[in-house]
């Protein structure tokens, strides 16, 4: 609930601070007072847009503060001003100030924030009654809502079935479109990368090949060159028929032998020819491998030169498909893959129609397991709705949705709208075009004592709530918003004493004229005061003892009644 609100040069409020309770507590004034702008701070707290032209006029900024008592569980209200920064124990505080110049300022927990973080706060703390919210009572997806949250834990079920089986049936719907829509391009797709895999496949060429064979052609290429040159240096390493000069191996050999004989007789020659006979050695290995090369040059190759171009020629060819050949194998292996996924596509959409089918089935049958729903909801709402309505001097309105089937939708298949009829000569319409302001404030007062039944809200505020009506309609409505206040924190702006005298507090504001302005202040009345405050509403004056006779007998049957409630609450 809210616990205490300050105010500063909001309108002709100057300064204001005002501590709350529980129960019902009512503020009065006289027209002009400033009782709109208690409802203005309220709707400030709460992410209401900001509108520089309510700061007082010779003041440069307004102020409003507001400290809420928190759920004991904290709830979401603590979870979301947590989540912006804010600190929320088992109060939370909310300011927002408003410059006359510049951009208003929210702060929540001690820390700045966006209005949008009050009005989640706000929604969780605070059920507004206004102008404001008579206008959303007119609106088609409020109606709806207002049907839900009549529905208890079987419509939270039901709409949670409904949105999944929705959800759903949209994604395959719109995959469906998309396979549709894209199969020629799916079908060019898959005829190219056919092919491409039959044209690479036809050539199989092996990875590395291409460098396998440029390496091929450039020693086919030089064939006579590299067998001169092999044969040249076999014939100075190992010596040739036809040349009677030493080769180099039998000089190394001599050499080796010579200094072996030195090394027996010097051992510091040890390692020289060590590395002769090394030497020695490692040429005799090379004139060996040069015999064999020359021997069998050519024998071995796989190809010749004419067939390892043209084999290169094969595989350059299929450069449309990559860069170069590693490039080709990467693109077969993903063309592979991809038509995989695209056959796979075309076997989806065979199946698609089965598929939305049956998702539109499950879709069916949950929207019409929440249509049953909201129509047994809908039904015990008018009934008890009808009750509340007759004891506000409404005996022969009522009010009743209708809800028949419609094309789905994110929130149902369901057209929900809310129906009004003032007497019973008049057809049920639409509540938005057939009641007037005071119609619509009893309604919205009923509708919200029907669900205190079943649900507890912390704070309500109803701004004249009462306009249109008095006697004991007027008495009425305060008997029905002292019983929602038995379980809730309730707020009413009224200007009719019959209201008023049923409040725990009572709240008065009061203006004075003053060198700058007109100034008003809120205090709280009792005893003595608050009779007067009464007498005064009664009659238009002060000082009329009829008018206090009439005060305290409206305060004495609202005690009796109240104590009433509180026994039936004990029992």
């Amino acid at each position: 609930m809210i616990s205490s609100i300050g105010i500063e040069n909001l309108g002709v409020i100057t300064s204001a601070h005002i501590d709350l309770g529980a129960g019902l507590t009512a503020v009065t004034g006289e027209t002009g007072a400033g009782k709109t702008m208690f409802v203005t701070a309220l709707d400030l707290l709460t992410g209401a847009r900001a509108d520089a032209s309510t700061v007082r006029r010779d003041a440069d900024r307004a102020v409003v503060e507001g400290v809420f008592a928190l759920p004991q569980d904290g709830g979401t209200a603590a979870e979301r001003i947590v989540e912006a920064g804010g600190d929320a124990d088992d109060e939370a505080v909310l300011t927002r100030i408003l410059p006359r110049e510049g951009r208003a300022r929210a702060t929540a927990g001690g820390r700045t924030v966006p209005a949008g973080v009050l009005r989640d706060v706000g929604q969780e703390l605070v059920s507004m009654h206004g102008q404001s919210e008579q206008l959303t009572l007119r609106a088609q997806a409020q109606q709806r809502e207002l049907l839900d949250a009549l529905t208890g834990e079987d419509g939270a079920a039901a709409r949670a079935e409904y949105a999944e089986a929705f959800a759903e049936h949209r994604r395959l719907s719109d995959e469906q479109r998309r396979l549709e829509s894209t199969r020629s391009e799916r079908a060019a797709r898959m005829d190219f990368l056919r092919n491409a895999l039959e044209t690479i496949d036809g050539v199989r060429p092996t990875e590395g090949e291409d460098e396998e064979l440029a390496a091929l052609a450039a020693r086919l290429g030089a064939a006579e060159e590299l067998q001169q040159a092999a044969g040249r240096a076999h014939d100075l390493i190992m010596g040739s028929d036809w040349d009677d000069a030493e080769s180099a191996t039998a000089l190394v050999a001599q050499a080796s032998e010579s200094l072996a004989r030195a090394a027996a007789v010097d051992g510091s020659l040890t390692d020289a020819a060590r590395s002769l006979e090394d030497v020695s050695v490692r040429m005799a290995d090379a004139g060996a491998d040069l015999s064999s090369y020359l021997a069998g040059f050519g024998d071995d190759e796989a190809m010749s030169l004419e067939d390892a171009e043209a084999r290169r020629a094969e595989i350059s060819s299929l450069n449309a498909y990559g860069e170069d050949l590693a490039a080709v194998l990467a693109f077969e292996e993903q063309a592979g893959g991809e038509l995989l996924d695209l056959e796979n596509s075309e076997a989806s959409l065979g199946d698609m129609d089965a598929t939305v089918a049956a998702a539109q089935a499950r879709l069916d049958e949950a929207a019409v397991a929440l249509r049953a729903v909201r129509i047994r909801a809908a039904e015990e709402f008018s009934t008890s709705v009808g009750g509340e309505l007759a004891a506000l001097a409404m005996p022969h309105a009522s009010l009743s949705f209708a809800v028949t089937e419609t094309t789905p939708a994110a929130h149902g298949a369901d057209d929900v709208r809310l129906l009004f009829s003032s007497h019973a000569a008049a057809a049920p319409a639409d509540i938005g075009k057939t009641a007037s302001g005071g119609e619509l404030s009893r309604v919205m007062l009923a509708i919200e004592v029907v669900r205190a039944r079943t649900e507890r809200f912390p704070t309500f505020v109803f701004d004249e709530v009462d306009a249109g009506v008095g006697g004991a309609a007027a008495v009425e409505i305060g008997r029905r918003l002292a019983r929602l206040a038995s379980g809730s924190q309730v707020i009413v702006v009224t200007h009719l004493p019959q209201v008023a005298a049923w409040a725990d507090h009572h709240l008065v504001v009061r203006k004075t004229d003053e060198g700058t302005g007109a100034v008003s202040g809120v205090r709280e009345l009792g005893g003595e005061d608050r009779t007067e405050e009464l007498a005064r509403m009664l009659a238009g004056v002060s000082g009329s003892a009829s008018a206090r006779a009439h005060a305290e007998e409206l305060l004495s049957d609202a005690e009796s009644e109240k104590a009433r409630f509180r026994a039936e609450l004990m029992g």
